[in-house]
This record gives structure tokens, sequence and C-alpha cells, in this order.
């Protein structure tokens, strides 16, 4: 650990350790006052809405363990008090304190929380008693009122509940606004182990999709399931082992109690008893102290003094109950099914183990002690019965009580495992799949700004989160580099093609003695012309960067079909024949013809499928004369539309070996005359719009 984390985590601790001593002396100085100790959670409050849940549960749990020490009965109330943070917490959070509404639902609802669960732990715990009503003057005329002495308790605290959450509501109102803007950060973002992230950026993470479930919510069930497991577990473990307790002391009493009995009676004199009838002082005496043993435990059911007969059990001596009158002195008592089994044993005088029943006399646990004479006989049996009646109402009672002390704790341990795991998995993983699915690769600077933003998380768990960051680090670089190269070959490959669709046209233009520059100049008009297009709406939804682009590196190939016109009709110095120019209209088949096998050898080279429509279709015409297909209007394509201005202009304004060049004005003209016969209007209203800038154009192009 560094010292910048040593003083990071000394920060933390010295306000958790002032919030627990702020809950201490809150609690400890309400029981001075003679009022309940209901302010102990203002500091964990005040702490949990500047750092979170983490340190506010913990701040209760600890705060739990000191003051229990003092007041043995609020260990009890862990579960109320950790509740009640977390629900302050949560309506903070939300900013539900901002509104009187949400202040005023706030109040009633944990008012009503608190009221509920701790009835309910005063009713298992056996802390509901008159004492309640004597604390103070109001809890007095509480007690006073004409209703059963639960809904007086629930009464007050209900009342006591609203009081002390608005007092805690003010202190923690308070405290917050007096602490230091650096501590309050210090404790919002002390969990983090990466750069922290902003709670918008946080809500956007939540958001997004996955294809299933979110690791956190899987996490929180595994967690919250693996809590109640346990707590159930333990509960019924605690129960078998208080109950198999609780019996022990049950036959610990029963044989104690009868062995007390069997060192009264003087196993020579047991006749004698019986025969006195009850009247003799000594049999009074006996009586007298067999009643004194009976009342050292309110458990103790029964005591008596039985001689075993085969007709059923002489009374002895029998202790009186408030529910049942006793056998008399020789009464005979038949005997209870619950002893048929022992009947032998116990006629033949013999020591048996004690055992419980559950008969007509109710659930017992009964041992019989043997009185012998002098002679070592046993003469009778000294009998106990110890009343087990109580147990399920025991046992009951101490599950609850486990489960009320255990369920505060439970609620920490897995606020506690959330937030490790949010910190240390969720946190870290949604922000590095956040920060991927924004990468972009389209610039160089894209890049660069990929990796700053990777790198900005920081991320420092010190486990195999950080290792696979590291390595996502590692690889987002590799992938950069190697993007680069791929880059630069691609754009290397592309300026190679370019390059060989301009000298491949330039050979067929070399051998047309009449074209010259031609290429060249007509793929620069189409480039003006679909620019002036854009910028007046025309196509502009067709017209992006991407298709001008490829339009502009496909013009050069428009006339690539001439390469199999013969010379003598291409260079011919006169006008063609009919059947000349028959053979001179196919050039725009074959070009159409090259690129389709060009297309099939580079398939991912888009630009080629609008090479093809310029080759086959610029000379199609808007009133469908044209050739080859005889298209008109939109049915030819944009490309060739445009192609076929940018053509006939060059053509219009350059030398040929059949003409001379036609001035700019002429040319103009004649472009315009054309306009919907043999080109788009809208395509040569733009023309026009840039027709200075495409006259430029031709004079630089041809050097003039």
């Amino acid at each position: 650990m560094n010292k910048v984390s040593l003083k990071k985590w000394s920060g933390v601790i010295a306000v958790f350790l002032l919030a627990v001593l702020f809950n201490c002396i809150l609690c400890l100085g309400c029981t001075r006052m003679g009022l309940m100790p209901v302010l102990g959670i203002a500091g964990s409050m005040s702490v949990a809405v500047m750092s979170g849940y983490f340190l506010g549960v913990w701040a209760v749990f600890v705060t739990e363990l000191i003051v229990s020490l003092f007041i043995k009965e609020y260990i009890y109330y862990g579960f109320v008090n950790v509740l009640s943070v977390i629900i302050t917490t949560y309506y903070y959070k939300k900013g539900y304190f901002k509104k009187k509404s949400g202040i005023f639902t706030y109040l009633i609802f944990i008012a009503g929380i608190n009221t509920i669960l701790t009835s309910l732990i005063q009713l298992q715990s056996g802390h509901l008693s008159e004492d309640l009503f004597t604390i103070n003057a109001y809890s007095t005329a509480v007690g006073s009122l004409p209703v059963n002495m639960l809904a007086r308790s629930s009464v007050i605290v209900f009342t006591t509940a609203i009081i002390s959450h608005v007092i805690c509501l003010m202190i923690t109102y308070i405290v917050v606004r007096i602490v230091p803007a650096d501590i309050k950060k210090l404790l919002n973002e002390f969990g983090w182990l990466q750069k922290p992230v902003k709670d918008s950026e946080l809500e956007q993470i939540s958001k997004t999709e996955t294809r299933k479930t979110k690791i956190g919510t899987v996490f929180a069930i595994s967690l919250i399931s693996t809590c109640l497991i346990v707590l159930i577990v333990v509960a019924m473990v605690a129960s078998s082992l208080f109950v198999q307790h609780t019996m022990d002391q049950r036959q610990r009493l029963a044989v104690g109690a009868s062995h007390m009995v069997a060192n009264i009676i003087d196993g020579d004199r047991v006749d004698l008893y019986i025969q006195s009838k009850g009247n003799t002082q000594e049999y009074k005496d006996i009586r007298g102290a067999l009643e004194n043993i009976k009342k050292m435990s309110d458990d103790i059911e029964y005591i008596y003094v039985y001689k075993i007969t085969e007709d059923g059990c002489v009374a002895v001596f029998d202790i009186d109950t408030p529910d049942m009158k006793a056998a008399d002195p020789g009464e005979l008592v038949p005997f209870d099914a619950s002893v048929d089994e022992y009947i032998p044993a116990l006629l033949k005088g013999e020591r048996i183990e004690p055992f419980i029943s559950n008969e007509y006399y109710g659930w017992l646990l009964t041992s019989f002690i043997p009185v012998y004479n002098s002679d070592g006989e046993t003469v009778c049996y000294a009998c106990a019965d110890v009343s087990m009646k109580y147990l399920g109402v025991y046992r009951r009672n101490f599950v609850v009580r486990i489960l009320i002390l255990c369920s505060g704790m439970i609620v920490v341990i897995i606020i506690t495992g959330l937030w490790v795991s949010k910190y240390r998995v969720v946190y870290p993983v949604d922000t590095m799949v956040m920060m991927a699915k924004d990468f972009r690769y389209d610039s160089e600077e894209a890049k660069k700004a990929n990796l700053a933003l990777l790198n900005k998380l920081e991320i420092r768990t010190g486990d195999e989160i950080e290792r696979l960051y590291n390595s996502f680090v590692q690889v987002a670089k590799d992938s950069s580099k190697s993007f680069s190269k791929m880059v630069q070959k691609t754009d290397y490959i592309e300026k190679m093609q370019s390059d060989l669709i301009v000298i491949l046209a330039d050979m067929v233009e070399n051998r047309d003695e009449s074209t010259g520059d031609h290429i060249r100049k007509t793929s620069m008009y189409t480039l003006i012309i679909m620019r002036q297009m854009r910028r007046m709406g025309i196509k502009s939804g067709m017209l992006t960067d991407d298709y001008i682009q490829d339009v502009y590196k496909s013009a050069p190939l428009h006339d690539i079909g001439k390469i199999r016109i013969p010379d003598a009709i291409l260079n011919k110095p006169g006008k063609l024949t009919p059947e000349e120019f028959d053979i001179m209209k196919k050039h725009s088949v074959y070009g159409g013809a090259i690129i389709d096998e060009l297309i099939e050898s580079l398939p991912q080279a888009s630009y080629l499928e609008v090479a093809r429509d310029i080759a086959l279709y610029h000379h199609e015409r808007w009133d469908g004369t044209g050739y080859p297909e005889g298209l008109k209007g939109e049915e030819i394509p944009l490309p060739a539309r445009i192609m076929a201005v940018a053509d006939v202009f060059d053509a219009l304004i350059s030398d040929r070996v059949y003409k001379k060049a036609f001035s700019f004005e002429k040319a103009m003209d004649i472009i315009k005359e054309e306009s919907g016969t043999h080109f788009d209007p809208d395509i040569v209203k733009a023309f026009f719009a840039v027709a200075d800038e495409a006259m430029e154009t031709a004079k630089k192009q041809s050097g003039k």
C-alpha cells in the first residue's frame, strides 16, 4: 500500500470512528436523560449519505456491539437500525428529500417499518413490559390509554420513530453542510480501485443491455441466497443444540430432584408411611420436605414416591398440584401407558433411565430413583416429573432471537459483498466494456483517443481484473498498430489501383489521337458537378463523400471500351460511315464487359460498380434515344448522366481530328439546348451554376 492509499484509508477510518463515537454518545446520552436510545444512527446516516451504504451499515453494526455492553437489549435492534440507514441513504441518493412530499412519505414509511419490526422484537425477546410506560412523562401518558400493551407500545414506537428520524435528518443535514468538500470527496471515492466514474455515466452503464443478466445481479442473487441459506442452517443447528441443551438441563433437574427425594425416604419405614395414612408427624415432615423440593423449580411438575406392585403403583407420598389432587397414602394408582415398557424392570427393583412421555399427565421428563431398605432391596421409587410443555415455546423464541440477532449482521454482510463486487468487479468490467463500445477507428486521432480513454481508467484492483485490464490495454495498443499498418497498406493498394486505372485509361486515350488529356478533365468536371449538386440539394442523399469519390475515381474508365475499337476507325480524320459508327458505339458495351471482368477479380472494389455504369451508359440520352440500351430519364444511372454532361462538354471545347474546338459560350449553348433531351435538366442546372469553375479547370488542364 503506497503513501497515498494509506493516507486515504487513514482518513476514511478516522471519519468512520468519529461516526461510531457520535452514535454511542447520542445513544448513551438519551438513556441518561430517561429517553429511549433512538438517536444512535445519526452518525451512521451522516457517513452513509456522504459515502454510500457500506460505511453506514458498518457504523451501525459497530455501534450496536459497543452500546450493547451497556444496554444489553440494544443488540436486538441492529436490523431495525441498519434498515433505517439503508432507507435513508436510498431516499437521499434518489433526491426525495428535496421535496416535502418525499420527506413526509419517508417519515411515515420509516416509522411504520420501525413499529412493525420493533413490536415483533419486543414480543419475541420479552422486552414488552409495563416498564416501557415508565420511561418518561410521554410514555406514562400513552401507557394510560385503554388499549392492550402491544397497541400502546406501537403508539410510542411510531411517534418516537418519527421524532427521532426528524432529529437524525437535521443532524445529518448539518453534518453534511459543515464537512469540508475534500472530506466528502474522499468518502465518496474511497471505494474506487480505478478512476472514479460520474453518476451519470454509471446510470448509462446500468441501462446498457446485455444478452441475459448482469454480473452484478448474478452476484447479488448468489450472495443473498447464500446468506439466507446460512441463516436458516444456523437457526436450525442452533435450535437443535438449544433443544438438546434444554433437555439435558431438564434431565439433570429431574434426576437431581428424585435423588433428593430418595435421600429423604427411609426404605425400612415405607410400609409404616403407607399405614400412617399421612397422619403421623414424621409423615407430615417428610411431605413438607418433598413440597420444598418441588418448589425449587417451576419446571418440576410432580413429586411422588410409589411402591411398584403387579397391580399398579401404591402411593407412599404424592404432592398436590394446583391442577390435580394427589393420591392418598396406600392408594393404588394404575400404571400410566408411558411406563408400560419399564414395568418388568420396575417390578424387579432395577434402575431405569429417565424417559420422556406425552400421555395423560402431559409432556413430561420422568426420573425414577430406587429407594433401598437396609438389606439393599428396592422397596419403592422416588419420582420426579419435569414439565416439557414449554419447550416448543422456548425453542421458537430462541430461533426468533437468533434470527433477529443475525439478520442485522446478514444485511451488513450482503451490503459488504455487493460493495466489494461493485468496486472490484462490476464497475471495472462495465467501464472497460463501455470504453470498448465507444472505440472509433476512422482516423489516427480516434485510435489514439481510444487508448487514452482506456489508460484513463487506471484500474488497480491488484487481482485478475487488473490483469485483464492490462491485457485489454495491450491488445488495444497492438490492434491499433496493426490497424494503422493495415490502413497504410489499404491506402497504398487503393492509390495503386487508382494509378493503374489512370495508366490504363491513358493507354486507351493515347490510341485516340484526338482526345489528349480528356480523361483528366472529364474526371474534374464530374467532381465539380457533383459538389454543386450536393450544395443545391440535388440527389444530396446519394452524393455522400464516399460516393463522390467512387465516381471521381471511376470517371477515367468511361471510354475503356475503345481499346477494342480498331485504330482505323478510332483515329479516322473524317466523318464515320454508318457501319463504322455502329462499331464505334460498341465501345460502351466493351467497356462494361471489361469492367465486369475486373469486378470478378476485385469484388471488394466497390467503385468498379460505378465505373461499369459510367462506361456502359454514358452515351444514353435523357429522352431514351441514346445507346446501347435506349434507357431514359431516371433509368439511366446517376454517374452515367453526370459523365454525359462532362464528356460532351469536354468534346465540344476540345479539338478533334474531325473538327475544331467550339468556344466556351457555344459549348454552353449546345449543352443548354440539349437539356431535357440529351441531358438530365437538374445536372445541367448544377453545371451552369459552376460554369466558370469548369472553364478555369479546362484551361488549367490544357495548360492555357
